[in-house]
């Protein structure tokens, strides 16, 4: 009688969550600082946001084994599928401001003026704000909902599935549930559906991140350009 090999031990689930729920733990923090004359507190809220990078940075670190999913870097074709997309993803979240209902459960963001700072400490603001939009923050979601949350619908054993497999219930419930974390919910759902797309059509984690970071960027960057800072 020959021994059965042992089954290799489900992968966990925690290194996924973890500098997500950080995040969101964070950033709901934001919501109890003081106000000033109805507006975030311009001493607190810089200061907690430059805590919340820093944090999160660790968190992603310390849970670094996630980051063998980003493996193989996208080839230049689906690179540039994945700019387009963002861009696309980006006057979408703009162009559609004002033509869906709000739901007051989702909240509202902080929208922050960094006007209010002194210019050194506006563009300080600016520059860790960026940081955390355009860097931090595609990697922490694309790593939850499009690796992790994405198989973990197709299946429980979820590193079972290869990455860039996408399904029609794991595409639908991803892309919900990300809209329903923005306070904008549609442009949230379709969002999440492009990504859902990008991820099926190149099989490339990457090529996702690559995609959230110029919708973050292109957005930051209107929102820097027009002083429109309900976007953040």
């Amino acid at each position: 009688m020959t021994d059965q090999p042992a089954a290799a031990p489900q992968q966990s689930v925690m290194p996924y969550v973890i500098p997500m729920a950080g995040f969101l733990a964070i950033t709901t923090l934001e919501g109890y600082l003081p106000l000033v004359a109805g507006q975030p507190n311009p001493t607190w809220y810089p200061i907690l946001y430059a805590v919340k990078v820093v944090a999160v940075t660790a968190l992603v670190w310390a849970c670094r084994s996630t980051w063998r999913d980003l493996a193989p870097f996208p080839r230049w074709t689906s690179l540039a599928l994945a700019i387009v997309v963002g861009l696309a993803i980006a006057a979408l979240w703009v162009g559609l401001d004002g033509y869906y209902p709000e739901l007051p459960f989702l909240g509202k963001r902080t929208s922050f003026d960094p006007g209010v700072l002194s210019p050194a400490a506006k563009w300080g603001f600016i520059a860790v704000r960026m940081l955390g939009l355009v860097v931090l923050v595609p990697i922490i979601e694309e790593l939850f909902w499009r690796s992790f949350l994405m198989r973990w619908v197709i299946e429980n054993d979820f590193d079972r599935v290869p990455i860039g497999r996408v399904t029609p219930l794991a595409a639908a419930v991803t892309s919900v549930c990300f809209g329903l974390a923005h306070p904008e919910w549609l442009p949230g759902v379709l969002t999440g559906l492009a990504w859902a797309w990008l991820l099926h059509a190149t099989k490339s984690l990457s090529a996702c991140v690559a995609s959230h970071a110029v919708a973050n960027l292109a957005l930051g960057l209107y929102v820097i350009a027009t002083g429109d800072w309900k976007y953040w």
